[in-house]
């Protein structure tokens, strides 16, 4: 039993129970799964910031060994829709108790018209390796046009600022606004009034392992397994 008033979990050495079969080198992760007819996935990402994609040539990449696959932003949009652009409900008390405004925008599984950051996908090789994969990404022919990117906030709220978003016709995708009691008349009485802005930096996640998935059909029971 923890000692009274002592947290039975911060600041206490835990043990771990997952360490004998990591050190005997029986863990599993993504890169160890092989399974029957597996194929593998290999991304073309942007270069640009903010771009419009003029073109993107697969031709080459589909011919190459060992390719299945090969798809643009435009052709994986006339298969799948986008991720819902509300992937979170927001609770009822919330909405009432905050004013707000907010404007998401729905995530393409490829971009289409144009890039918006560095690293956004915007074509995908399926292939018998990895190898072939990579391989045959190589050999796609993309053109862009560069746009102006959007680095500074405050930037991107003046007029004439470019559009990360056009169908928004703004770059201000959210407002939040809550105030509890009578915020002027206790400014008013206030003694002291003190007035300062605060800049804090970005913050962003940035695991130091890899993220992978796999994942397999079953016809049969109609069915996916993902790992």
């Amino acid at each position: 039993m923890p000692e009274p008033g002592r947290a039975p979990y911060v600041g206490r050495p835990m043990l771990r129970r997952e360490d004998r079969r990591l050190l005997l080198g029986q863990g599993q992760y993504v890169g160890d799964i092989t399974l029957p007819n597996m194929l593998h996935a290999a991304f073309l990402r942007s270069p640009h910031a903010h771009a419009r994609i003029r073109s993107v040539d697969l031709r080459s990449a589909g011919a190459a060994p060992g390719v299945a696959l090969a798809l643009s932003g435009p052709e994986l949009a006339r298969l799948l829709p986008p991720v819902p652009d509300h992937q979170v409900s927001l609770p009822k008390k919330w909405r009432e108790a905050i004013r707000h405004t907010i404007r998401n925008p729905q995530q393409a599984l490829l971009a289409a018209d144009k890039v918006r950051h560095v690293g956004e996908a915007y074509a995908v090789i399926i292939a018998d390796s990895r190898y072939a994969a990579e391989d045959a990404a190589a050999l796609v022919e993309s053109e862009f046009e560069s746009l102006p990117a959007i680095v500074d906030p405050e930037a991107a709220l003046r007029p004439g600022a470019a559009l990360v978003h056009e169908h928004f016709g703004t770059n201000l995708i959210a407002e939040l606004a809550a105030a509890k009691g009578d915020v002027e008349t206790a400014l008013r009485r206030a003694p002291h009034r003190l007035r300062r802005r605060f800049h804090h930096h970005r913050y962003a996640a940035l695991p130091i392992e890899c993220r992978g998935v796999v994942a397999a059909w079953e016809e049969r029971t109609q069915s996916a397994t993902v790992w």
